[in-house]
């Protein structure tokens, strides 16, 4: 019978993650800042916000894109325990390959010599600067969740959502930065070559239209482009998130499209099919007795 039980979970599990896995490792990737958060662990915050912060307890929906806030950590909890820290390595990173569309598009068609591109629409785009890492380590983290747990309206929110098909988890390390932002390299070479107007005309045209189709301010500094205001773009959690008391596998949280799939199977199919621990406990005891001599 447990045989019979493992060959039919193999099945399943392979009839659902080999044709997932196929799909999302063949698809190309449009989310290149996301693919470059991911790659240091950071999973992607959307929209960036200051919403977020280190001790935080949250629930995290089950394709890790959505984070709730469940309860915050105290602050007095939080002073001398966080450490912050600029990533040099991590800004080039970023500045490389983390390029990402901010959604602002701009006519520039009537800035160029002829009329052959008179609906020239380009996007606006932007990639992280002043990049800095706010970590708690994993210790005062736990003291910090422990205190959180102690409080009703945290600790029952919190086992409630550990059932709504999802993570529990505590913020462990936050990716704070600046957006810089640009036009792409074909824009800018054809401006260069074919506009009617100046560097700085065209740069005052691309601030009005950041501010006016997002929420965002722009600041210019040495003639770039920044947001007026530092916002958190990605967040890692502990390794292992809140379990249900009667689980029987680890929480964590999944980084690929295949880690998802057997998340699911795991916490959906296998385990709910396991004897629960008190179910384990009592077949010992019986199994104990039995044993013991007449």
């Amino acid at each position: 019978m447990r045989t019979m039980t493992m060959i039919a979970l193999a099945a399943v599990l392979a009839t659902v993650a080999v044709p997932s896995t196929a799909y999302y490792l063949t698809r190309p990737s449009e989310d290149p800042l996301g693919d470059t958060l991911r790659r240091y662990s950071f999973v992607p915050i959307n929209p960036p916000s200051n919403l977020m912060e280190v001790g935080s307890l949250y629930y995290v929906d089950a394709e890790v894109k959505e984070f709730k806030a469940i309860c915050h950590a105290d602050k007095a909890d939080l002073e001398g325990a966080v450490v912050s820290s600029p990533s040099w390595e991590m800004q080039e990173s970023l500045e490389r390959n983390g390029r990402f569309n901010t959604g602002v598009k701009i006519d520039l068609g009537w800035m160029l010599n002829g009329s052959a591109e008179r609906n020239y629409v380009v996007k606006v785009h932007a990639s992280l600067n002043d990049v800095l890492l706010e970590e708690i380590p994993l210790g005062p983290n736990w003291l910090i969740f422990t205190k959180l747990m102690e409080k009703p309206q945290c600790s029952q929110v919190a086992m409630q959502y550990l059932h709504a098909g999802g993570y529990v988890c505590q913020g462990q390390k936050i990716l704070q930065a600046t957006a810089e932002f640009k036009l792409d390299r074909d824009a800018h070479d054809r401006l260069a070559a074919n506009a009617k107007t100046s560097p700085d005309e065209i740069k005052t045209i691309m601030k009005l239209a950041v501010e006016s189709q997002s929420d965002q301010s722009v600041v210019d500094r040495e003639g770039r482009l920044f947001a007026g205001a530092a916002l958190k773009y990605g967040v890692s959690m502990n390794p292992i998130c809140l379990a249900p008391p009667d689980g029987r596998f680890r929480r964590v949280l999944p980084r690929t499209a295949l880690g998802r799939v057997t998340n699911f199977v795991l916490f959906n199919v296998v385990e709910p099919m396991l004897p629960s621990r008190s179910e384990r406990v009592e077949v010992a005891q019986d199994t104990h007795a039995a044993e013991r001599p007449k």
